[in-house]
């Protein structure tokens, strides 16, 4: 038997109406009829190219014809007419979806009718007796699958097909019969005509290049036999991985890190990523994310030869803040998208300008990729390209996968590429951004566009405490930066390299214990960071008490933050009230209590001697505290006795009330409270729990401090059973702005489900709707939008001038439940810790710093000898704007661009956290004589100016900038 001609029935009237969304199964059964109908036997017999035909009406002529009918077209077709094909000559093929299942059926009737044949049996080589190469044979796969693709790409972009169709069968029959006769060489030469023609076509409607991206990724689970034959494959391949898991490869299979080596230099494979881990950014400190990129980069260019250039993550993890830190780690490009989960802008396109909350820009490629492995992408592609083609400066598209690709599918478009780059080039990201023009388009994302998936995710996984495990990493990180701060102020002081050996592996420890870590890994860190901080605050307070007078002892307190403070200290060593000092605000010693206010200059220190007799009693016509009052010279707290919350913070005279707090159980749905009522029963509609049994007492009267406790219980009032039972402590002290919440929960019954639905919490009220609403992330001030926000450190209610701000202490989820409502959630599932603290502030204009402050205690340590001999007070470093901190001290870099120099000194690392353009002056210890500023690669940013004893910094809006300063050379 022999083919006069090859038809695909289509699910369609005509291929403009060609399907895209199809299940795999379907979409895989079409694609390949497509594909099959060019196998080379069948063109060989047939002698034309495949044509296609509308189902519904098939055709009437069925004589020696191969019908193909993919899955999705069965139905379309009368009923009986299959059987009526087949009785009239035609062999139809159906109900095939794998491509061999497919060749099977459409060669059975040639060998059959060739095998019954005894003279070409004798005589010559004949279909049946030809083994081809199967890589042969998927080129012409590719061929066919190329021609749908190109056809249907066609009418995409609104043209109409002028494909040489003469030359294209012409050819494809001549490499059919070259294939046949074995010469494979030949068949090739007439194959890559073919593409040509076909890329000629291409060219007509879009004449310039587009590109394919092809990005794996890699876990050590997947670094197989297959991922080292993708990185041999010689085509342009983007490895998308994590530095921690190339450094597990390189242990576990350290030849397939010298063949990625190898393939990197050849410029056949990229490694981009650049982080270690991929730690659950923006919910953590911003300098363990500038340590995650520093280390993440070195470590990828010591085991692939090349340092990253372009950032992208699996899991999600897009900030505002990320085009300037990127920037200054050396990347120029990143992928602006998401593998996971997660809230971002997503508005898609090849190449934009990124650009970040401080007006720093960085290309990125925002187009969501396809998934090379399933079938229904490709059914997809035409219309994916043609979108990109039209609405983007350059036409790309990405495919994501593992190393193991099975789609026959993805093979074609990488044998395509090999012939010609037809529907695109696979190219590297690196290229790809350097080679091509950008759209010019300013994709300027705000902070509230955003929304990380962790809190869920950590819930559906049924991971412990989802919520106390970013307060307990904010707690190791603080304690770490404030040891890190005193160890390198001394070596700074002293003029030694600061990054010694052991502290970068201790802050390597520190960092890998991340929210996400085993809790292996982060008693390795607790482990490793006992006695650091101490060693720290010994080490400089050392050199502060250097030659001091032997004959008072004391207490030196130790600033690790760079601004004024004022911190509660303890005094349990104090037999009396300490030596009345200005920097003293007030003071508590009682039966149960030795504690003090004491302001501390920024990045100084303070020097505390014992009293030896009992201070006066403090004269006041106003107590601190009184039953459910209490208050200071900056406000007034009242307890609500119903709730045992705070009913109102309000200012003094006829102020409104600034702020109301109670504690709460939220259900996962609405419940119909019955309400009586004189004038008729009525259902009040809440998801909220009521308080009930609330008692009030005040354990504190002053004269410094004023403390009240309340206890009360959560209850159900449909069932009217308990959920829980709770304690809150409020404690408020003179001169300190502030009142503080300690917050302690016995939960008998615990939350399931969705955590944003379903929780304890701490819900505050505030009178103004129309409020401005600012929370902190990655240590900033960013606005937000929606129900639901991350924001670790605080929360600022601003109203005109006046503003209330929350401070979190490490709690990074929470919900707005209404115009003027939050709920900060304690307690969702999973969740064990059941003490939580919170704190107030009014009129405070540099929440950063309150937070800061609130959850970095000042160092202490106890001498016998002080005062030092500069003073009781002192500072080793300024800077002269509140909206801008310092974070940490460093060791010089060598800029590689500059002449070889040796220069004495340090660097600093600075951080504006209210948005706002400071031109600031820098001081330190020491009188400067020079002073640049750096990127986090030690390059040249500016040189700086210096006037008398201070460097002068310009500081843009939410920038992250690096000083080094120089000193005169000691003989």
């Amino acid at each position: 038997m022999t083919y006069n001609d090859i038809v695909i029935l289509i699910p369609c009237h005509s291929l403009d109406d060609f399907p895209t969304e199809l299940d795999e199964k379907e979409a895989e059964s079409l694609l390949n009829a497509f594909a099959v109908a060019w196998h080379p036997e069948l063109l060989a017999t047939t002698r034309v190219i495949p044509s296609w035909h509308r189902s519904d009406e098939p055709p009437q002529f069925l004589t020696d014809r191969l019908l193909l009918v993919p899955k999705t077209a069965e139905d379309w077709l009368p009923y009986g007419w299959i059987e009526e094909a087949e009785s009239n000559g035609a062999t139809v093929v159906s109900g095939k979806i794998q491509r061999d299942e497919y060749t099977e059926a459409a060669l059975a009737p040639l060998h059959s009718t060739e095998e019954s044949s005894e003279s070409e049996t004798e005589n010559s080589a004949s279909p049946s007796t030809v083994e081809l190469s199967a890589d042969l044979v998927a080129d012409f796969y590719a061929l066919g699958f190329c021609y749908i693709q190109l056809e249907l790409l066609t009418r995409c972009m609104h043209h109409f097909s002028s494909l040489d169709e003469a030359t294209i069968q012409r050819e494809a029959i001549a490499a059919a019969d070259a294939a046949l006769a074995h010469d494979e060489e030949a068949a090739r030469a007439h194959l890559k005509a073919c593409f040509e023609v076909l890329l000629e076509n291409r060219e007509r409607f879009y004449p310039i290049d587009c590109y394919l991206i092809d990005l794996c990724l890699v876990a050590p689970e997947w670094a197989k036999e297959s991922f080292q034959e993708a990185i041999e494959d010689e085509q342009p391949l983007n490895i998308l991985i994590t530095a921690q898991d190339l450094e597990t490869i390189a242990e576990q299979n350290p030849d397939l890190i010298t063949v990625l080596k190898k393939s990197c230099d050849n410029r056949e494979t990229e490694v981009i990523g650049g982080e270690r881990e991929e730690i659950a950014t923006p919910v953590i400190a911003v300098e363990s994310l500038i340590w995650q990129l520093q280390a993440g980069s070195e470590k990828i260019r010591e085991l692939s030869g090349r340092a990253p250039t372009t950032w992208a993550r699996r899991r999600f993890g897009l900030a505002s803040l990320l085009p300037m830190l990127l920037h200054r780690s050396g990347f120029h490009s990143a992928l602006h998208l998401v593998l996971d989960d997660g809230i971002y802008p997503d508005y898609e396109q090849s190449k934009i300008h990124w650009e970040g909350a401080d007006g720093t820009i960085l290309d990125a490629y925002s187009r969501i990729p396809m998934s090379a492995e399933g079938a229904a992408s490709y059914l997809r592609f035409p219309q994916r390209m043609a979108e990109s083609m039209e609405e983007d400066q350059v036409g790309a598209l990405m495919f994501a996968r593992w190393p193991d690709v099975k789609s026959p599918f993805y093979q074609d478009m990488k044998r395509i590429h090999r012939y010609a780059p037809v529907l695109g080039s696979f190219v590297l990201l690196n290229d790809f951004f350097q080679d091509t023009e950008s759209s010019g388009r300013h994709s300027s994302y705000d902070a509230r566009e955003y929304l990380s998936p962790f809190l869920s995710q950590l819930v559906a996984m049924r991971k412990p405490d989802p919520l106390s495990r970013f307060i307990d990493c904010f707690q190791r990180h603080d304690e770490f930066m404030a040891g890190r701060w005193f160890q390198t102020v001394a070596q700074a002081i002293y003029g030694k390299p600061i990054q010694e050996p052991s502290l970068l592996e201790l802050e390597a420890k520190v960092e890998d214990a991340h929210p996400d870590a085993e809790e292996q890994t982060i008693q390795g860190a607790r482990t490793a960071l006992e006695g650091f901080r101490e060693a720290g605050v010994k080490k400089l307070a050392d050199i502060i008490l250097q030659g001091a007078d032997s004959s008072q002892s004391g207490v030196l307190l130790l600033n690790s933050l760079s601004f004024n403070r004022r911190v509660v200290v303890d005094l349990p060593d104090f037999p009396f009230e300490p030596e009345p000092r200005d920097y003293i605000k007030a003071t508590q010693f009682d039966g149960q209590r030795k504690q003090a206010v004491v302001e501390i200059p920024g990045a100084g220190f303070v020097w505390l001697q014992p009293g030896k007799k009992p201070a006066p009693a403090v004269k006041s016509n106003i107590p601190i505290g009184e039953p459910l009052l209490l208050r200071n010279e900056f406000f007034e707290v009242h307890i609500h006795e119903e709730t045992g919350g705070i009913a109102q913070i309000k200012e003094y005279g006829r102020k409104p009330n600034r702020l109301s707090q109670q504690l709460s159980y939220r259900f996962p749905y609405q419940r119909n409270i019955p309400r009586p009522d004189p004038l008729g029963d009525w259902d009040e509609k809440t998801p909220y729990a009521a308080v009930r049994g609330v008692k009030a007492e005040l354990t504190c009267a002053g004269p410094g401090m004023g403390e009240i406790v309340t206890t009360g219980e959560l209850y159900d009032q449909v069932s009217d059973s308990p959920l829980a039972t709770f304690r809150q402590t409020f404690q408020l002290w003179r001169g300190r702005p502030i009142l503080d919440v300690k917050i302690e929960l016995d939960v008998q019954v615990q939350p399931e489900g969705n955590p944003w639905d379903h929780y304890y919490a701490a819900r505050f009220a505030w009178g103004d709707s129309t409020a401005s609403l600012t929370r902190s992330l990655l240590e900033s001030a960013h606005a937000f939008q929606g129900e639901r926000f991350e924001g670790p450190h605080y929360f600022e209610i601003a109203e005109g001038e006046e503003r209330v701000t929350i401070l979190n202490h490490g709690l990074p989820f929470h919900r707005k439940t209404g115009p003027r409502m939050l709920d900060s959630m304690l307690v969702v599932e999973g969740e064990t810790r059941r003490e939580f603290q919170f704190s107030i502030a009014l009129n405070q204009n540099f929440p950063m710093q309150l937070a800061r402050n609130a959850m970095v205690p000042a160092a202490q340590y106890a001498s016998p000898a002080g005062p030092p001999r500069m003073g009781d007070q002192g500072w080793l470093f300024h800077v002269s704007a509140s909206n801008v901190q310092i974070t940490r001290v460093m060791d010089l870099k060598h800029d590689e661009l500059r002449p070889e120099e040796s220069r004495k000194g340090f660097a600093v690392r600075l951080l504006e956290t209210e948005g706002v353009h400071r031109s600031i002056k820098l001081r330190c210890f020491k009188s400067p004589v020079s002073a640049r500023q750096r990127d986090f690669q030690g390059k040249t940013v500016v040189e700086l100016p210096v006037e008398e004893d201070a460097v002068l910094v310009e500081m843009s809006l939410y920038e992250i900038a690096e000083i080094e300063i120089f000193f005169e050379e000691s003989n």
